[in-house]
């Protein structure tokens, strides 16, 4: 067990290791499709489905299958996408860390989510721009005049 737990401890930390800083310019909400490759290691009913992500202050939060499979992570000034989620594994045994590569170009979100068992790709368009919250400075300003 303390086997796994350091494993997974490494897997983790070079996840890490080479996500992107975070930055606003692509923040928004993004929906679409997701395309997986085998429905029992992906613990999914159709290898089809939809999928969704947020982004707020450039870090990324996506449901991949649902509210389970919940990855997280950063989204770079470049666009560059990287996030990861563990959860149980499908088909048993040891929980499964699943990692997110991809890019936001265009207001669009492709990228290839797998735990080598399972790979799925995700295409996503943005619908809501980000919106920033709070008062604008001309607004502060006038309250403080």
């Amino acid at each position: 067990m303390a086997a796994l737990a350091a494993t997974m401890l490494l897997g983790l930390a070079a996840c890490s290791a080479t996500d992107p800083a975070p930055s606003p310019l692509f923040d928004g909400r993004y929906v679409g499709v997701r395309q997986s490759d085998v429905m029992k290691a992906c613990g999914v009913t159709s290898l089809q489905g939809t999928s969704s992500a947020s982004v707020t202050r450039g870090q990324l939060s996506m449901l991949l299958f649902g509210p389970k499979t919940q990855l997280t992570g950063t989204v770079g000034e470049n666009g560059v996408v990287r996030a990861s989620g563990i959860w149980p594994n499908p088909t048993g045994g040891f929980p499964g860390e699943t990692v997110l590569n991809g890019r936001i170009k265009d207001d669009e979100l492709e990228g290839t989510a797998t735990d080598f068992r399972c790979r799925t790709d995700v295409h996503l368009r943005k619908v809501i721009p980000h919106r920033p919250s709070g008062r604008s400075h001309d607004s502060v300003r006038r309250i403080g005049k």
